[in-house]
């Protein structure tokens, strides 16, 4: 949140409080039963917080989208004084000391009904496909693997998904990008060289984030999948996301969770606990109960794929935290797929660093958001008009 955000918040909640607690005050002085004060005094107050909210405070915040819905906001309202009327209720004098215990007690459960309401409203907004009209394309498919000194191994993997692929679809449908991620060594040569794939090399290291991102803007397919050049997720799992994303889903993605495991090794373990944090932490930023952020196999209409990617500024692995913010503040589809997963016995997650990396990078995406560098430029009203009736924030 900005600091002139951040003002305006506080101003209008000390406002909002200020008015419940004199308001209560005032009435009881006048002879006001304490039931009737309280009550006057809680509607006051909130019809002049939601008013200055909306006005001032959280004007184009897609985290407070529940503003706009005047069931979610009475729902929340109620909750919050009964818990205030249940707080004085057992209150021995009823003064301003009780009103502030009540008040402090009625904010804590205000704030957990608003979570609560926010991860409702955004799972109705994705909970079916949208069925946009497909983007224009010859190729039906884009398979963008980002590399970092893979010249070893990158032959392999390009040869093994082109063959899962060729079983299914006509290869002048698809193409493989590989991105070199400054490897410094011939990993963008190599895959060119099979003849199975495109490689494009980037200047310089910038993270897998920066690497599937210059992938992603690349893509010319109508679907376009990004997939871990160890192929932890088979080529099989390429196929399905591509099938989810012609069914008309904005964006389609893998989750370990209640995934069919081929092998556990101790690095895997390290992955689910790892990635478990990781949820746990994006729910900072994060509104729908996602399974999994963090699974290296994601898909997209390359329409969607171009609109995300041109707004996505992080470079490293908390970069899949900025597209499921995107997707939601965009008001995408999404949905997620159990998928097969094969672990490797080497892991370079720490989970001290990267969970404080995290943290560090949810800081920046809730700044760069509240700053407008999330702003559309065009392409989300460019997008087909999705088909199916989702409700309106």
């Amino acid at each position: 949140m900005s600091r002139r955000r951040l003002r305006f918040f506080v101003a209008v909640a000390l406002t909002a409080t200020l008015i419940d607690l004199f308001g209560y005050l005032t009435l009881r002085e006048l002879g006001f039963r304490w039931w009737a004060a309280d009550i006057a005094a809680l509607v006051t107050a909130a019809i002049a917080g939601i008013s200055a909210h909306r006005r001032f405070t959280l004007q184009n915040d897609p985290n407070l989208r529940w503003i706009h819905r005047p069931i979610a906001f009475v729902s929340s309202t109620v909750i919050a004084g009964f818990v205030d009327l249940a707080v004085l209720s057992i209150s021995a004098d009823r003064g301003w000391v009780a009103k502030l215990i009540a008040i402090g007690a009625a904010a804590a459960v205000r704030a957990i009904s608003n979570r609560w309401f926010l991860f409702r409203v955004v799972r109705n907004e994705q909970h079916e496909p949208a069925r946009r009209t497909p983007p224009l394309g010859a190729l039906r498919l884009s398979v963008v693997i980002p590399a970092y000194r893979e010249a070893t191994r990158i032959a392999g993997t390009i040869e093994t998904l082109h063959e899962h692929l060729v079983g299914l679809l006509d290869a002048d449908e698809f193409e493989i990008l590989v991105i070199d991620d400054g490897s410094g060594d011939d990993t963008a040569s190599t895959a060119t060289a099979t003849g199975l794939a495109t490689g494009i090399e980037l200047p310089k290291n910038l993270g897998k984030g920066g690497a599937v991102r210059e992938g992603m803007l690349a893509a010319t397919g109508r679907s376009v999948v990004f997939l871990d050049a160890d192929l932890a997720y088979g080529p099989d799992e390429v196929i399905r996301l591509m099938m989810e994303l012609e069914r008309g889903w904005d964006v389609v993605v893998g989750s370990r969770r209640e995934s069919r495991l081929v092998t556990r090794s101790s690095a895997g373990l390290i992955r689910d606990v790892g990635g478990r944090l990781v949820n746990l932490a994006t729910h900072v930023l994060l509104l729908g109960q996602y399974r999994d952020t963090q699974a290296g196999c994601k898909g997209f209409r390359r329409d969607v794929a171009h609109l995300i990617f041109s707004k996505t500024k992080l470079n490293g692995f908390s970069f899949d935290i900025e597209i499921f913010h995107l997707v939601e503040r965009w008001r995408l589809t999404l949905h997620e797929i159990p998928m097969t997963v094969a672990e490797t016995e080497s892991s370079t997650v720490n989970l001290v660093r990267d969970t404080l990396r995290l943290l560090a990078d949810i800081g920046r995406i809730r700044r760069w958001s509240a700053r407008g560098e999330y702003t559309d430029d065009g392409r989300l009203a460019a997008l087909p008009e999705a088909s199916s009736l989702r409700s309106a924030a």
